[in-house]
């Protein structure tokens, strides 16, 4: 059939019917005059391209940047060309690399991802980008993948306040859609440990190591530490507590073990950190250690979850330390009498000392018509590697021949690194003691 009867044809069946197709250009090293154009029903576009959301830190603390990467993959042999209808045009050469901002924001009526939370409420429903001018296409290779990295906060107001949600992308009005991301955004809380010798409040490395802050957290909920003891003290080293048996060796009931999240944080006066079996670094559960005093051999050694803060909970500390020790049962350092963790409470940091988010207005949705795609065959014949204006593809700026099979995504910078309280703080696998040694004793440390 001729190229101007099908797209008669095309003009006559509107696309938002049911039954919608997406066009298909098609081009071969065969016929390099002609063009043909071909219609498929919709599910065929899921096949070509896959939409994808991804996150290094799916828990994330209140009030800081939530990161999340959208990334377009084409699953095919060919070279496919994606286009924002009525506003895309395609240029020589692009201004930047990257998945352009108005792709991410190509859902029904230029409106962004879909935010829900647990309870399938949906929040920010209007957040959305409306093009000004026109938008770049976006050339992918065989195979090749661009990307965004965006802090979501800036667009969805509702990822500053606590709870759990989540991130669906349908962008091109729908015609693709991405696997949910779940994101949890966590309330900026702190845990308080009483004992017969007075509080120690515990703030949190969130950013730095969020899986053992969410650990820690899961267990005081369920109660987990209350009237455990704490079964080890070091006078200038640390003490150590949380163990269900009571011999240094006890996990958690269900016996989950965490990997390692290794930071730089130094080991210093009351820093919190998670003990682990000097053998496994993946192998920390429930045991955890405050140091009394700076332990340079733990730095990144082992994981820093937490701090101490305030005076009161320093002089809590020093009270614990001062503990006579001795060998109980074969194991060292034993406290003479118990030292009780009677119970460890959650509380919500103080406002004034919480982290501020912000709130973002985002602009309001306009229509939008479906979703073009172009695909371009390529040849497996072996030739000439072609020009940049003949036979090649652009990857959001990036020029990429049909021989390149590495997917091009770029991420921008990482999100700022949340301050450290003082110096910093302790974590777990020394070759000796730390602080003043008792004459006669062998080098010890935490371990589970």
């Amino acid at each position: 059939m001729h190229l101007s009867s099908r797209l008669r044809r095309h003009k006559t069946a509107p696309l938002a019917r049911a039954g919608w197709a997406l066009v298909l250009w098609a081009t071969t090293l065969a016929v390099p005059a002609a063009a043909q154009v071909t219609t498929a029903p919709a599910a065929d576009f899921k096949a070509l391209i896959r939409a994808d959301l991804r996150t290094d830190k799916p828990l994330i603390q209140a009030g800081q940047p939530v990161w999340v990467e959208f990334i377009l993959i084409n699953q095919t042999d060919n070279r496919l060309t994606l286009r924002v209808p009525d506003v895309s045009v395609e240029t020589g050469e692009y201004p930047e690399m990257g998945l352009p901002i108005e792709h991410v924001f190509s859902g029904r009526g230029f409106t962004g991802p879909i935010l829900e939370d647990e309870f399938g409420e949906r929040h920010d429903s209007k957040a959305g980008i409306k093009p000004r001018d026109t938008v770049p296409a976006i050339k992918l290779a065989p195979h090749g993948s661009v990307g965004l990295r965006l802090d979501l906060t800036q667009y969805y107001g509702s990822l500053v306040r606590p709870g759990k949600y989540r991130l669906s992308w349908q962008p091109y009005s729908g015609s693709i859609a991405s696997e949910p991301l779940a994101i949890t955004v966590l309330a900026e809380r702190q845990a308080v440990i009483l004992t017969d010798f007075g509080k120690m409040t515990v703030r949190f490395y969130y950013d730095q190591a969020p899986n053992h802050v969410q650990n820690f957290i899961e267990l005081v909920e369920q109660r987990f530490y209350d009237n455990l003891t704490f079964n080890r003290i070091i006078p200038g080293g640390l003490i150590q507590g949380g163990d269900p048996i009571g011999n240094r060796r006890g996990v958690r009931t269900d016996g989950k073990r965490l990997k390692a999240e290794f930071n730089k944080i130094p080991f210093e006066m009351g820093t919190v950190g998670m003990c682990r079996s000097s053998q496994d670094p993946d192998s920390a559960s429930c045991q955890f250690f405050i140091c009394l005093g700076r332990q340079p051999s733990f730095d990144e050694q082992q994981t820093v979850f937490g701090y101490l803060v305030g005076d009161a909970s320093l002089e809590t500390l020093r009270r614990i330390a001062a503990v006579p020790t001795g060998k109980i049962q074969g194991l060292d350092d034993c406290p003479r009498k118990p030292v009780y963790i009677r119970a460890i409470s959650l509380e919500n940091v103080p406002t004034r000392q919480r982290s501020q988010g912000q709130e973002n207005p985002s602009a309001p949705p306009a229509s939008q018509p479906a979703v073009t795609i172009s695909v371009e065959k390529v040849s497996t014949a072996v030739s000439p590697r072609p020009a940049p204006n003949a036979g090649t593809s652009r990857v959001a700026g990036i020029t990429v021949s049909a021989s390149e099979s590495a997917p091009a995504v770029l991420t921008p910078a990482t999100s700022p690194a949340v301050a450290e309280p003082g110096r910093g703080l302790p974590g777990l696998k020394a070759t000796g003691r730390i602080g003043p040694r008792r004459t006669g004793t062998a080098a010890s440390h935490p371990t589970r």
